[in-house]
């Protein structure tokens, strides 16, 4: 007896008409919605191994189960930004608009953080532990690098995560943190004289594992 997968949010959206226009309505239009269109269009396409339910390399396991788990993967991630932006700011190689910037940018990922804790807990799950962090702070040049890069991979990881979500209001509420990010990013980018949308008209998802990939060198437990 096969047994039968349970369908993502994505796909259950992709079917329903009307359950879309009621998740538009909670997403609040704009980029989030825009990002909603973008997933749909990717929902039952063949996607590459690594961030399948269940398959070879899913990241998100050692987190939890189910939307537990990619939730707290989220989270972990959120961690970092968070910390990050503490210490960028603590640095003193900030000022004017850049310092502005960290401030504000810091106290939305530090919103994500509660946001996503409580989550967590709601699902009957506990928050992950947060990662000790180390970053590059000793010019404005390498900490505006490294917000670009964190912010970038922030977008990425929440959009590598949408076919996977199986409750609806948590794809709603990774969706909109995503849009939060790809402006991070957007603005960081213009500041570093890089292109806004590096990927084109299209933003890329990032699958867990290359998430974690790519935040190792931040993380020293």
């Amino acid at each position: 007896m096969v047994e039968e997968r349970n369908p993502s949010a994505l796909e259950k959206l992709r079917g329903d008409p009307s359950s879309r226009k009621a998740f538009l309505r909670t997403l609040g239009g704009g980029a989030a919605a825009a990002s909603l269109t973008l997933a749909l269009a990717a929902c039952g396409k063949e996607k590459a191994g690594g961030n399948e339910v269940g398959g070879a390399g899913v990241a998100t396991a050692a987190y939890g189960q189910g939307d537990a788990g990619i939730v707290n993967f989220a989270l972990a991630l959120e961690y970092l930004e968070s910390d990050f932006y503490k210490q960028a700011v603590a640095s003193g190689n900030l000022d004017g608009r850049a310092l502005e910037l960290a401030k504000r940018f810091g106290g939305q990922e530090d919103d994500h953080v509660t946001t996503l804790e409580g989550t967590v807990r709601n699902l009957g799950g506990t928050p992950a532990p947060r990662p000790k962090a180390s970053f590059d702070l000793s010019s404005r040049e390498n900490i505006l690098i490294t917000m670009d890069q964190l912010e970038g991979l922030g977008a990425g990881a929440y959009l590598g995560q949408a076919d996977r979500i199986e409750s609806k209001e948590i794809l709603a509420a990774a969706l909109s943190i995503h849009s939060v990010e790809a402006r991070h990013a957007a603005v960081v980018s213009m500041m570093l004289g890089r292109p806004i949308s590096p990927d084109g008209a299209f933003a890329r998802p990032i699958t867990s594992v290359d998430v974690l990939t790519q935040i190792r060198p931040f993380v020293t437990a």
